[in-house]
C-alpha cells in the first residue's frame, strides 16, 4: 500500500516511541502493528504528516511502500502497518500533487486541513508567508501564492466530484506571484482581476 511519511532532516521520526533512524530502500520490519501503539505509522493523505512535520524547509517527506499486516484507523488516513520501505523523498511540488491525488481519489473524505506549511480549502486558498502550498477545491475555486510556493486547483461539479485538477509552481513561468487563478471545467488555468 502506497502511504507517506515525514521525517526531521536527517530522516528520523521522533514521535512515538523515540527516536528511529530511516535509510532509503531499506524495508524495516516489526512483529505486529496497531494503531497509536506499535508498528510504522504513515498517512495516506499526505498532509496529515504535517501535524509532526510542518513544511519548513528543515523536514522530509518520503513516498512509501506499508506491507505485512496493516491497520487503518477510522477518521483519518492514518496507516500502520508491520513492515514499511522508503521509496524517494518528495519535492514540494510533489507533495501538492499527492494531497491532490489523495482528494481526488477519496472526494467524500475530509480533506480541508491548515497545516504548517500548507492549506487545502474550499473554493479559496493562497500560499502566503509560512504557506509554501495552497489549493483550492470547489465549483469555482481561486488560489494564489507568492514565488517559490506551488498552487493547486480542483474543479467540482454541482455533486462535489472532482471533474478538473491542476498544479502549478509560482515561479514567474508556471504562474505568477501574488496572481489569482481559477480553472475551468477543461482544465484552462485562468488570470481573475478582482
Amino acid at each position: 500500500m502506497r502511504v507517506y511519511k515525514g521525517f526531521n532532516k536527517k530522516i528520523q521520526a521522533k514521535h512515538g516511541k523515540g527516536t528511529f533512524q530511516y535509510e532509503k530502500g531499506k524495508t524495516y520490519k516489526e512483529e505486529k502493528s496497531k494503531t497509536r501503539s506499535t508498528g510504522f505509522h504513515a498517512a495516506e493523505y499526505i498532509l496529515d504528516c504535517l501535524q509532526w512535520y510542518p513544511i519548513d524547509g528543515k523536514n522530509k517527506f518520503f513516498l512509501c511502500e506499508a506491507g505485512g499486516s496493516i491497520d487503518e484507523e477510522d477518521g483519518c488516513s492514518m496507516v500502520v502497518s508491520t513492515e514499511l520501505t522508503l521509496i524517494r523523498e518528495l519535492t514540494l511540488m510533489e507533495i501538492a500533487m499527492a494531497a491532490m491525488e489523495y482528494m481526488i481519489i477519496h472526494p467524500k473524505r475530509e480533506w480541508e486541513k491548515r497545516e504548517r506549511g500548507a492549506y487545502a480549502e474550499k473554493e479559496r486558498s493562497k500560499a502566503i508567508g509560512e504557506t509554501k502550498i495552497a489549493i483550492a477545491r470547489g465549483k469555482h475555486p481561486e488560489v494564489k501564492g507568492e514565488y517559490g510556493t506551488v498552487i493547486g486547483l480542483i474543479v467540482e461539479d454541482e455533486k462535489g466530484n472532482p471533474v478538473a485538477a491542476g498544479v502549478r509552481n509560482v515561479d514567474g513561468i508556471q504562474a505568477k506571484a501574488h496572481q489569482i487563478y481559477s480553472m475551468t471545467e477543461e482544465r484552462e488555468w485562468v488570470e481573475v482581476q478582482k
